[in-house]
């Protein structure tokens, strides 16, 4: 199985200009978010040599701009796809994605994609401003599961411990957006430490991570804390 990272903003520049959010493509049949830019994010798949037409399945973590408005661009031109949004998603968003002619799916709990692909169904955020519903992606393999976050809303120590139970393994690799940014040093060394003290054994912090957030983990992980970059693919066996 190949992950490829599509598009992500991280910084305050990108954000900005707007370059902002963040989207996976595994194999070449998912999708996971949508990026903030919709034109990049169709460039990307034209530049990767990615069909748009093969992407059959698209989870959109929550309904937040940055990781869903280039979902709007893919479904002008591939509206055979499956959206598979949480239940809390805005209403004129969940009608949108009906007037485009795509199958919406409403993930309430933790649902099979294909494969050994599954969305965890929405979660609680529990941010101080705002309770944003949120969903993960995971991929089960032999060697324990893979967790693809958002930006983690309901915390990222939390989505750690609910794919443990869920999928009763060791999570291999935790990667994506963390939304650790606004966070002071103290609080994300302690949060870095227990998702150290969980058994996550590979990190990749995107996105709305954090600067901050992303040194620690590099101190804390090692070689194990990789920065992935636009377009790069890592490869899961499974």
């Amino acid at each position: 199985m190949k992950i490829t990272l599509l598009a992500e903003g991280s910084t305050k520049w990108q954000r900005l200009v707007r370059h902002w959010g963040m989207s996976f493509l595994i194999d070449t049949d998912v999708l996971f978010d949508t990026f903030g830019k919709p034109c990049y994010i169709v460039k990307q798949l034209k530049r990767l040599k990615s069909d748009i037409q093969k992407i059959q399945h698209i989870i959109i973590s929550h309904d937040d701009w940055d990781h869903l408005t280039g979902l709007w661009k893919v479904l002008e031109l591939n509206k055979d796809a499956a959206v598979y949004v949480c239940p809390r998603f805005k209403a004129d968003i969940k009608e949108k994605i009906g007037l485009f002619g795509a199958r919406l799916a409403e993930v309430d709990g933790v649902t099979n994609i294909r494969d050994n692909i599954y969305a965890s169904g929405e979660l609680a955020g529990k941010r101080r401003d705002s309770d944003i519903p949120e969903q993960y992606l995971a991929v089960k393999t032999e060697e324990g599961v893979v967790v693809i976050t958002g930006c983690a809303h309901p915390g990222i120590i939390d989505i750690v411990e609910h794919a443990k139970r869920t999928f009763g393994s060791e999570v291999r690799l935790l990667m994506g957006g963390f939304h650790l940014k606004d966070n002071s040093y103290d609080l994300n060394k302690a949060i870095v430490a227990k998702v150290k003290e969980l058994g996550v054994r590979r990190v990749m912090p995107l996105h709305c991570t954090g600067a901050i957030a992303r040194k620690i983990f590099r101190e804390k992980y090692g070689d194990d804390c990789i920065i992935l970059r636009e377009g790069q693919i890592i490869t899961i066996v499974s």
